[in-house]
């Protein structure tokens, strides 16, 4: 796949365990953050990139 010239965008923060109420919420907060982590992976995979290699590079 051909890299093309745009930035690679950041992933989205975790949540923090602190912001889950922990009473089964439909969706939860981790939920959300599932759905734009998977938003993100597929824009990064557009953009040419492999997301696990930049996931692991990410602090």
């Amino acid at each position: 796949m051909a890299k093309l010239d745009h930035p690679i965008p950041k992933p989205p923060p975790m949540p923090d365990e602190a912001e889950c109420c922990h009473r089964g919420c439909e969706p939860c907060i981790f939920d959300y953050y599932d759905k734009a982590m998977e938003r993100w992976e597929a824009r990064v995979r557009a953009l040419g990139h492999d997301p696990e290699e930049l996931k692991r590079r990410t602090p």
